[in-house]
């Protein structure tokens, strides 16, 4: 008898082990992620292979970056979202609103396997955010409409192209840090704005999109022919047989990133460390590169051929082609944008 009862509590402490994370028992958390095609892609790279090596429930809870950040400011205290999709920008608005845990390199030993851009901390030092992935913002363009490859910002304000453009709203992540780079090409700084207003007033565009959905929209229907959008957006569009194509300009895509993150508070923080544990793992990261053509922030990733080719930075460059947002810049001056850019662009 005492046999048999040490055989079965030895088989019940291996059924415990899974995936080399030792769980005292089943839980699910509550994850906030995004909605498209960037929510289908971590269901099927990280929120459904978790639940099967670990046991552990997902329920997740799709939105954009600002709505998730208003829901942790409403749940402080007592959240009921466990680990959070935010994206950088949006970040640091949570970090300074204290409604983040930190991550702990002991209990998340797969930080060690993060690069330096990828990971994201306080004054103290501590980790507040790990990147899963860096897209950019680039010349997406029409290949049958524009006959010549555009090579730089500039290039949208050709007049071939007069009310055929689209670029991104303030409303949209990367729409400041386009204000920002065509404001630095006029020789303006992040003290005076008037260079990059007064060059974006004679760009003559079909829209300010607020979302990526929109932008691509534009562009499958024809009502624009050049525009700076995302890469991944692009590859979607490619992928679906039209006619498009992606650049890095020469002044550098503009990159930005989406990043996990622990909530203060939660009820299951050990299922929430071996959650981010298991996301930013090299297996999972090889998935959301291969399959979004995102920029890895794990190193360690093997890359498909495709992938290589549809990375943000370009086929030959790396993150350090990137231009990296200064977000806490960003964010300091955001309010005084939107005022201005409303009385300047708004239409």
């Amino acid at each position: 008898m005492k046999i048999k009862q040490r055989i079965a509590f030895s088989a019940s402490i291996v059924a415990l082990t899974v995936g080399g994370t030792t769980l005292s028992h089943a839980a699910t958390i509550t994850v906030a992620t995004y909605g498209g095609e960037w929510g289908d892609a971590i269901r099927d790279c990280i929120t459904q292979p978790y639940t099967k090596a670990t046991g552990n429930g997902v329920v997740p809870d799709p939105g954009v970056a600002g709505v998730t950040l208003a829901k942790l400011k409403q749940q402080a205290g007592n959240p009921s979202i466990d680990v959070a999709w935010i994206d950088g920008g949006v970040s640091e608005l949570a970090a300074a609103a204290g409604v983040l845990d930190s991550l702990d390199p002991a209990k998340i030993p797969n930080l060690s396997k993060i690069i330096p851009e990828g990971l994201y901390k306080l004054a103290n030092g501590s980790i507040y955010a790990v990147s899963t992935g860096f897209y950019a913002l680039g010349l997406v363009y029409n290949t049958k409409a524009v006959q010549v490859a555009p090579t730089s910002w500039e290039d949208l304000w050709n007049p071939k192209y007069a009310g055929l453009v689209t670029i991104p709203s303030p409303d949209n992540s990367m729409g400041i840090p386009f204000l920002y780079a065509v404001n630095k090409m006029q020789g303006g700084t992040s003290a005076d704005f008037k260079p990059g207003f007064d060059k974006l007033k004679k760009l003559n565009v079909f829209s300010y999109f607020p979302s990526a959905g929109n932008a691509t929209n534009s562009f499958q229907a024809s009502e624009v022919i050049i525009g700076a959008h995302y890469a991944s957006s692009a590859w979607a569009m490619t992928d679906k047989g039209l006619p498009i194509a992606y650049v890095v300009p020469k002044e550098g895509a503009l990159g930005g990133d989406i990043r996990l993150h622990i909530v203060k508070g939660t009820k299951h923080l050990k299922a929430a460390e071996d959650f981010v544990n298991f996301a930013i793992a090299p297996k999972q990261a090889t998935c959301m590169s291969n399959r979004l053509y995102i920029g890895p922030a794990t190193s360690g990733v093997s890359l498909s051929a495709e992938a290589k080719k549809r990375m943000p930075w370009g086929a030959s460059g790396s993150i350090k082609n990137l231009v990296i947002t200064d977000w806490q810049n960003v964010n300091s001056k955001r309010s005084a944008i939107n005022d201005q850019w409303n009385k300047t662009l708004a239409r």
